[in-house]
């Protein structure tokens, strides 16, 4: 029988989960692909008189695995709140939540300034070093050239987020660095390919999975002002539909930015279809972000070309405790 092996190392450097025994009820990691931050729940069982809530800037690393294999770093993790629940009859349970230290971390100060001619990996690679940081910009994406960009009384985070999502890519503060990938394409941010997480039907425990009959495009289109020709003109990207257009709401800034924003909301429209999440055993190497390959749950299902967008692994220390791992699920893209 394989046994799961959580350790929480302390700003001491020494494993917490042993001394927190028996009173810890459960651990839960949310890895999210990007544009949130990752998330690390500790949950205990307490009495009155009850513990003192953690240190502000309290500071968690998380590893996991399997007993006997080599344990996967899930991050650096910041206290941020905690909630003290539960009534005399059922008992008391205090939780902690910390999120990823590099995204809260992540310069927040708002600030003017502006950028001309500039490439994604450019700006990218500026705002991290404000912060401290580095930034890794995925090659497909490292080259896109804006005309003009100005961050006007905006904290770095959102300015970068906000470009994240104009060019179709997610932005994820993981290991010291900013990572930039596109969305929903199952790579990381050098250009590799995550590894496939393949869940077979027999393996499954609880499955929800929704195919949406959304409006379906053939067309998606964004506007721009030629300030030339002094007329609105659009950027068109093939959807996924036979007929229809879609119009996005606001206008992008230039021709340039159009043309990748039509990109970015065919992408997300197609990647909308699919929803819905499979829990399977704990899992070391499922990623946020990676494709996922179904097999079982039939033709339409197994031939579905999807992706991860966040992965929850939870750990529970009862008598009937161990480890599972919950896939969401979306469209690649």
């Amino acid at each position: 029988m394989k046994t799961p092996v959580v350790q929480i190392i302390g700003q001491s450097g020494s494993d917490l989960v042993p001394g927190w025994k028996p009173a810890l009820t459960r651990v839960s990691f949310r890895d999210n692909e990007g544009g949130e931050p990752d998330e690390l729940e500790i949950e205990f069982a307490v009495e009155a008189p009850f513990p003192d809530s953690p240190i502000e800037g309290t500071r968690y690393r998380l590893f996991y695995g399997w007993e006997g294999s080599p344990l996967r770093d899930g991050g650096i993790f910041t206290y941020q709140s905690d909630n003290l629940d539960g009534d005399a009859e059922s008992g008391y349970q205090m939780t902690i939540v910390a999120r990823s230290a590099d995204f809260v971390d992540t310069e927040k100060t708002a600030d003017v300034e502006h950028y001309e001619e500039a490439t994604v990996s450019d700006i990218f690679s500026k705002l991290a070093a404000n912060a401290g940081k580095a930034a890794q910009v995925h090659p497909d994406l490292a080259s896109i050239r804006l005309p003009y960009r100005l961050r006007f009384n905006q904290s770095a985070m959102g300015f970068g987020q906000d470009l994240a999502d104009e060019v179709g890519a997610s932005l994820k503060f993981a290991g010291g660095k900013w990572l930039v990938l596109p969305r929903g394409r199952g790579e990381t941010a050098s250009g590799k390919a995550m590894p496939t997480i393949e869940i077979l039907f027999k393996d499954s425990m609880p499955i929800g999975i929704s195919s949406e009959g959304r409006p379906k495009y053939k067309d998606v289109e964004s506007s721009y002002f030629d300030p030339l020709e002094g007329v609105m003109k659009m950027a068109k990207a093939a959807g996924v539909g036979l007929a229809s257009r879609y119009f996005a709401v606001h206008p992008a800034r230039s021709a340039e930015e159009a043309d990748h924003a039509s990109k970015a909301d065919a992408a997300e429209l197609a990647r909308s279809s699919i929803s819905g999440s499979i829990t399977i055993e704990g899992s070391d190497i499922a990623m946020a972000g990676a494709p996922v390959k179904l097999s079982g749950f039939g033709a339409s299902r197994d031939g579905l070309d999807l992706v991860a967008p966040s992965i929850q692994h939870e750990w529970t220390f009862n008598e009937s405790g161990g480890w599972l791992t919950t896939v969401e699920l979306a469209m690649r893209t």
